[in-house]
């Protein structure tokens, strides 16, 4: 390629062939030309390359605009995804996940509003997916800042937003290696704290798909879960505090490890105990957080206050403690490629 494309989108996948056509086809509508498409094998075993390497062939569309970057293990998608930043050179990157579409118009109305680059990202709401069902994922009112913005997908996500490559890769915002489960955080809450400009565009563009059969990583292996988000907690308030930036974001991170270590009081195995004992400071702020309805904050205030061994004895004999506060969006896939984030109902 001679010069720098606008837009690099990173494709990470690990045994996609029977989803990455569809992906495929949704990125050879687009109408948008000035892109490249960077796809990061994270040590697939399936056909999916060969899908991909036949597809590219038939369609003129991806002629000198696609390369392909191949791990011969399994490294996970937070080191996959920063492969694909480190083989870009677009002026913007977003992610594509390897069974989801774009919208055919995804990429020329995202880098319309950068306003011919001066805006450092765009952010978009999304579709969500399943068998017959289509739920738009909007934002009710949007962030003006880190602070602002609330724990769930929309906020984010790296799929329905285009980030300005430099500002990544100059302040090396890379995944944290390893952290798969919430990458799409460490990411974005890095990135937003160095204060970019922003745009928001209406119109959802990026299509959540959620098959049906699939089983979720969320769903199947929840103490990998909970590790990887109180180690994103964790890595995220060590870098903030190297960067002086603690006091400016305190909110945010106090929201941040609040979410991290919810799954400690979900399921069968609630554990009061832990759950006081991890980020303690947390739990005599949670009547002022925001960004969790009214009546988890009276529900998880109660438990913060009360004898730990009554709250343990109703915790095991009921679900009141059960924080459906993430239900109604993202699930993870087996790609691991979507961040599992707490989602609160709109």
């Amino acid at each position: 390629m001679s010069r720098k494309p606008a837009i690099s989108v990173i494709i990470v996948f690990h045994n996609a062939e029977s989803t990455i056509e569809r992906t495929l086809r949704s990125l050879a509508e687009q109408t948008w030309h000035d892109a490249e498409y960077v796809f990061v094998d994270d040590g697939s075993s399936d056909r999916t390359v060969d899908v991909i390497q036949a597809f590219v062939a038939l369609h003129p569309e991806f002629d000198g605009k696609h390369r392909l970057i191949s791990s011969p293990m399994r490294r996970g998608s937070a080191h996959a995804t920063g492969l694909g930043y480190a083989n870009a050179t677009g002026e913007y990157v977003i992610r594509c996940d390897a069974d989801d579409t774009m919208d055919s118009r995804m990429l020329e109305i995202m880098y319309g509003a950068t306003a011919g680059g001066q805006m450092d990202a765009v952010m978009s709401p999304y579709v969500m997916e399943s068998d017959s069902k289509r739920v738009t994922v909007a934002y009710n009112r949007k962030p003006s800042g880190l602070n602002d913005m609330r724990m769930d997908t929309l906020h984010f996500s790296l799929c329905n937003k285009l980030l300005r490559r430099s500002i990544l890769m100059d302040n090396e915002l890379i995944p944290f290696d390893g952290v798969d489960c919430w990458e799409d955080v460490g990411v974005v809450a890095r990135f937003m704290a160095l204060k970019p400009t922003v745009a928001f565009v209406d119109e959802p563009l990026y299509h959540y798909i959620v098959d049906k059969g699939v089983k979720s990583l969320s769903r199947s292996n929840a103490n990998r879960l909970l590790h990887d988000h109180l180690l994103t907690a964790l890595l995220l308030e060590q870098w903030f505090e190297e960067q002086s930036l603690h006091d400016e974001y305190d909110e945010f991170l106090t929201h941040l490890k609040f979410f991290a270590k919810v799954k400690m009081l979900r399921g069968r195995d609630k554990d009061v105990a832990r759950w006081k004992g991890t980020f303690p400071e947390v739990n005599p702020r949670i009547m002022h957080l925001r960004h969790l309805k009214w009546y988890w904050r009276i529900v998880f205030g109660a438990v913060a206050a009360l004898p730990t061994g009554l709250t343990q004895w109703i915790a095991d004999r009921c679900d009141v403690l059960y924080p459906r506060i993430k239900a109604d969006a993202v699930q993870q896939r087996p790609n691991d490629s979507h961040p599992n984030i707490p989602e609160q109902n709109q």
